[in-house]
């Protein structure tokens, strides 16, 4: 397989203890060569804790899934040009989401500071059946005969345009011990400049930063708040259009698709092969 052949030559950690000091160690059943760490002594082969692992799709099928979900088709058109039925090309692109690939392929993201923006938006969201636990806490947030309803999806940027922090909320609106937990000093440095709309709960946020907040009335003058908020407002543009042909997203699997988005917006300089390439191959 060329992806397999193509990880041979590459320096390799330890998925356990994650050491570079590996050896090869023989091959497996399927002629797939194995290495050893020296330090911990796990054996591993080449596509370990990669999304090809596993996995029944060849290489041609991997990139024609990874080009199709990077420009925001849904399952049934990956199933049909991978030529797999619908569940697998379903479960595939999931996997493919959740990859430690994804992960470490992203721009590292580090404390927002400086000029930082903030504002949430909604995405639609498909609730279908029933809830399974009667103690799920989005129970509270929804009506018990709903089907769809929209989820808040918080966003921040700072003075580097791909130091993007997006991430759902799992609420329809902004709650305040959402606010609590993750807007805080683990997220922003101190003494940061925030401008934000009029969202009461981000006046915690400053509080919490010991940050300076800006509040621009969007009903008041909306061109001169489109202005301050410039950044974010195509940040929010940009995830609608991306996640515009898919129709209505499981709470579950919402983060998945931002991330998937966030990746997408970081390497948008890269052309669909170059992007395809760094998924597949971790370079």
């Amino acid at each position: 397989m060329k992806l397999i052949k193509n990880l041979e030559h590459r320096v390799f950690k330890c998925p356990k203890c994650e050491s570079y000091h590996c050896v090869k160690n023989g091959h497996n059943s399927e002629e797939k060569q194995k290495y050893l760490c020296k330090n911990c002594r796990a054996s591993f082969d080449a596509s370990r804790n990669h999304f090809i692992y596993w996995s029944h799709l060849n290489y041609e099928q991997w990139n024609l899934l990874i080009q199709i979900s990077l420009l925001g088709q849904y399952s049934k058109t990956i199933s049909r040009f991978i030529k797999t039925t619908l569940k697998t090309a379903w479960y595939n692109r999931q996997k493919l989401m959740k990859s430690k690939q994804l992960e470490n392929t992203q721009l590292k993201f580090k404390k927002l500071s400086g000029k930082i923006q903030i504002d949430e938006t909604f995405i639609k969201e498909i609730h279908k059946g029933n809830f399974k636990h009667k103690t799920d806490p989005r129970r509270i947030h929804l009506d018990p005969f709903a089907t769809n309803t929209k989820c808040c999806i918080q966003m921040a940027v700072d003075n580097n345009n791909n130091n993007i922090y997006v991430k759902s909320t799992n609420t329809k609106r902004l709650q305040k011990q959402w606010v609590i937990e993750n807007m805080n000093k683990e997220l922003i440095n101190q003494n940061s400049i925030i401008t934000s709309d009029m969202q009461k709960l981000y006046f915690l946020v400053a509080k919490q930063t010991n940050s300076t907040l800006c509040v621009t009335k969007t009903t008041i003058n909306p061109e001169a708040s489109y202005r301050k908020l410039n950044k974010i407002s195509k940040l929010q543009s940009s995830l609608k259009e991306a996640l515009i042909h898919y129709h209505g997203l499981g709470f579950t699997n919402i983060q998945n698709y931002l991330n998937l988005w966030k990746w997408k917006y970081q390497h948008k300089g890269l052309t669909p092969n170059q992007q395809t390439a760094v998924l597949y191959f971790n370079v």
